[in-house]
């Protein structure tokens, strides 16, 4: 059974709630509070909001007939989280933001005091810290070593493509860290990326280039691949990737096609390359830690170095960038402080 109430099942109340949030208008004429959120945002929130409303037609039934925003009170969000304490902190914290997120930006309830809920939520965030970092720990290699094991894949499988369809994956999933290595780009993009549109393949260099749906900042983002990661990408283009492709029906344009020669879809593309770095380095990364492992390169590299976070991430603001520079100012006064201490015990000998 279902623990999210689709928008089809909600209550008239809630439906018309929820589109009037997302209203399209001018400024001045009805549009909606929540009109700026993309469609991935829109959908999480309304997955959030269904869990929510599963949770109240199962345990109070009765105030589905109430208003929308008088069901939402501190006291039932503390029941709904006492449901859910097999989650882990982080996860309550999203689900309960999202329930008042949407609460509190309708309009019906303008004079409504949300102290005691903003509080519960202040509590929640606390506790939650910035996630589960220990399930990061030992997993986070350099952007080199990944890279090493990447190019690696690809050249052990280049000798196979003749007569193992294995070998053509093997490569295709090689290019894939590779490129991730270099071009720490989030799962959507990676999964979304099209030859002729988003991936420019030219004689001299190959170009990704991300609109702005696949952008979470909703910014356009272009950049060349680098030498080290092309030479990987255009062997998967120019060697596996057709023989993934005639396996399939029609000119399929994705980047990276499976075994049946369709595209491989965003699902598919997180177990692949964790199984891979798992069997080229004994450590299971996902694609997302690509992106701790170049933050965290550029971070140790010096303090300058962490500037260019925002940018190689693709992160519209420098918060990001900041914890990583202050991150990085640490490292160097602990190598300060690790060169003073040997420097003390040498003019003691």
């Amino acid at each position: 059974m279902s623990l999210i109430l689709p928008i089809s099942e909600w209550p008239a109340a809630d439906q018309a709630m929820w589109h009037a949030l997302f209203a399209e208008g001018g400024p001045l004429d009805g549009q909606g509070p929540l009109i700026h959120l993309r469609k991935t945002s829109r959908h999480s929130l309304a997955l959030r909001y269904g869990q929510w409303l599963k949770w109240i037609a199962t345990t109070e039934p009765s105030t589905l007939a109430c208003a929308p925003v008088e069901r939402v009170t501190c006291k039932r969000l503390v029941q709904w989280l006492s449901s859910l304490d097999r989650l882990a902190d982080m996860t309550r914290l999203m689900l309960v933001d999202g329930v008042l997120r949407v609460a509190m930006a309708t309009a019906t309830a303008p004079g409504r005091d949300w102290s005691q809920e903003t509080k519960l939520r202040k509590r929640l965030k606390y506790h939650a810290g910035r996630g589960l970092q220990s399930r990061k720990h030992g997993r986070i290699l350099s952007s080199a070593v990944l890279l090493e094991a990447g190019l690696k894949l690809v050249e052990a499988s280049a000798s196979r493509l003749n007569h193992s369809l294995y070998a053509a994956t093997d490569m295709r999933d090689g290019a894939m860290i590779s490129l991730l290595a270099l071009m720490p780009i989030r799962l959507r993009a990676l999964a979304g990326l099209e030859l002729g549109s988003s991936v420019i393949v030219g004689q001299d260099l190959i170009l990704v280039s991300i609109p702005e749906d696949l952008s979470k900042t909703g910014q356009p983002w272009e950049a060349e691949v680098p030498p080290q990661a092309a030479a990987a990408l255009r062997a998967y283009i120019d060697k596996a990737r057709p023989l993934l492709a005639q396996r399939g029906q029609g000119n399929i344009s994705s980047l990276w096609l499976n075994r049946k020669g369709n595209g491989l879809r965003y699902a598919g593309i997180g177990p692949c390359v964790a199984r891979q770095t798992l069997r080229m380095t004994s450590v299971r990364v996902p694609p997302h830690f690509f992106r701790d492992a170049a933050a965290t390169a550029l971070a140790r590299s010096s303090p300058e170095s962490a500037r260019l976070i925002r940018g190689v991430l693709g992160h519209k603001g420098f918060r990001t960038a900041e914890r990583h520079y202050i991150h990085a100012q640490t490292i160097e006064a602990g190598r300060d402080y690790a060169s003073l201490i040997a420097r003390l015990k040498e003019n003691r000998q």
